[in-house]
Formats: structure tokens, sequence, C-alpha cells
């Protein structure tokens, strides 16, 4: 029988089907050579990532440094006894002396969480896992964090990968499991789909979301279009996809999308707005670009301090070194 070839490399035989490449089968070297977080879901990703995590886990034992661990608690103790601006002073000066430590960037992270600042936060949780890419605990904060500042689709993609690198008694990783239990059935009860599905429709909006920005009308709609397909009640995609057509002058299409999207959320405020704007069109007349509302709608709500739907809230309770 003849040898099936990896389609990248030419050379070897194939034995894996890869989802990224659109199922073509290529070789286990390849595989290795281009497997990135884009290739969640797949098992031979997944088995990789506790592999290598379950090396660096027990390498992390032996290899940091325990002493600047201990000053590290110290300082968030001193923060959960209410001795905020002692905890951020001993913070500010750990991470002078030792900017690489990944124990030290969480810290700071903890620290800037519990005064409320998020987007500060997650960028010390982020440098703290770009130094050690399976710091579980840093995983875990950065995920409360997101969803502080409704940042859904990290939220979801943070806890999958807690679940896939964390060890499996962790109260991490079961806390973990809990939260997205929470959320797959929150978005299979308003959306009709399941968590995997969910999370390609939303990738499929940020690219289409992206050639909006950009002004370019026809890829967008084509990416708004293509994450109705996968998820159907996406509010935001027909919303985004009467913009587009209100842009390329077509209003009777722009009036149908918007109110389906209204439809959907009949909360989804910019969309009342954006109708508005459309129905004052003339026949032919294209909507201008600096009368778009185009922000992240469901950020937007968190910034103004609406409520987060209950069903998706979990454990928010932020989590020490120790």
């Amino acid at each position: 029988m003849k040898k099936t070839r990896c389609v990248l490399c030419n050379a070897t035989k194939a034995k894996r089907s890869c989802k990224e490449r659109h199922d073509a089968l290529i070789c286990l070297k390849c595989c290795a050579s281009i497997r990135t977080q884009m290739c969640e879901g797949c098992n031979y990703y997944e088995y990789a990532e506790r592999y290598h995590a379950a090396r660096c886990h027990t390498a992390e034992k032996y290899s940091s440094d325990k002493g600047i661990e201990r000053e590290v608690d110290n300082a968030l103790l001193l923060q959960e006894k209410g001795d905020i601006d002692a905890a951020k002073a001993k913070m500010d000066e750990l991470l002078r002396m030792h900017p690489e430590n990944h124990v030290v960037q969480y810290g700071m992270g903890v620290v800037y969480a519990f005064k409320g600042m998020y987007d500060e936060a997650i960028l010390h949780f982020d440098k703290a896992i770009e130094i050690f890419p399976y710091f579980v605990q840093a995983h875990y904060n950065k995920a409360v964090a997101m969803l502080k500042i409704s940042d859904m689709v990290n939220y979801l993609r943070t806890l999958k990968r807690i679940v896939i690198i964390g060890e499996e008694d962790s109260e991490f990783v079961k806390a973990a499991r809990h939260m997205l239990l929470e959320s797959e059935e929150h978005i299979m009860k308003h959306h009709g789909v399941g968590l995997n599905k969910y999370l390609e429709g939303e990738r499929k909006f940020h690219e289409a979301f992206s050639h909006m920005d950009n002004a370019q009308w026809e890829d967008a709609l084509c990416g708004f279009k293509k994450c109705t397909e996968m998820v159907a009640g996406h509010a935001q995609s027909w919303g985004n996809i009467g913009l587009c057509y209100a842009h390329l002058g077509k209003k009777e299409l722009a009036l149908s999308a918007i109110d389906k999207a209204l439809e959907i959320d009949p909360l989804y405020e910019i969309a009342y707005m954006n109708r508005k704007a459309i129905e004052r069109l003339e026949g032919g007349e294209i909507l201008k670009h600096e009368r778009l509302k185009t922000l992240n709608y469901y950020k937007d709500v968190a910034v103004q301090n609406k409520p987060l739907p209950e069903t998706l809230m979990g454990e928010e309770r932020v989590k020490r070194t120790s």
C-alpha cells in the first residue's frame, strides 16, 4: 500500500489529521512544529500540553526561589489584613529587584486585582505566564480578572487552559471545571450551541470586527455571516451585519439585520441607536463611518457597572500562592 506523505514536509509518512489544515494528514514532527493555542480541542495538543505541564510542575518544585515566594506571600498577607499601601510598596520593591520572577509578577497582579484595577492585573498575570507558561494560579486569577471586565471569550479560553495544564486534583482545576460547566449551561440555554462552537464563532466575530474597524465592509459582512452560521443567536453579529449593509447602501437589508439583533437581545441599546441612524438614510445613501456605533458592547456594559449574567459569575476569589 502506498504511504500517504505529510502535506507540509512531503517527506514523512502522515499519521495525524490536522484541523488547522482542513483535516489534511501531517506527520508527527510537523504536528509538533506548527502546534499553537489555536490547536485547542485537538487531542494531540492537549496530550502534549499535559505532558509538558507535568514535567514543568515537577521541575518548578525544585528550582523556584522559596525565599522570594515567602516574601510575596507576606506582602499579600498584608493586603488581606487591610494594609493595602504596605502590600503595594513591598510588591513594588520586589518587582524592582526581581522583574523576571514569575511569582513576583503574579503577586503584583493580585495586588492590582484587589484594588479593582483589572487591566493592570491582567498585564502582570500575562507576564507571569510568559515567564512560566504552566503557572496555574496566574491563569486562574487572569480568568477572574477577565470575567470582571466581561471579556468572556478569554475568560472561557483561560479556564479551558487551566483544565488542560493543571494537576487533576488541584483546587484551581476543580474550580475551573465548575465555572466552565456553568458557562456552558448558560451558552446552551441562550445560544443553543456547545462551548467549543461558541468560542469558534467568537473567533470569527473578532476577525470580522477587525475588518469593520478598517472599513473593509464586504469582508466584515462575510465574517459576521459566518459567525451567525455557527451561533445563530449572536446579537452583536446581526447588529454589525446591519451596519455593514448600511455602509454598502442597502438600507432594507440593514434594518432587517438590526431587527434580528433586537429580537435576540431586546436590551441591545446600541442597536436601537444604529437603527435610528439607518432609518434616516435616503434610498441608496451610505451610512458614514463616523456615525457607526461599533463598540464591543458587552465589554462596555461591564465598564458601565451593569451586572453580568448571574450564571456566569462563578468563583471570584483571588487566590494567593500558598
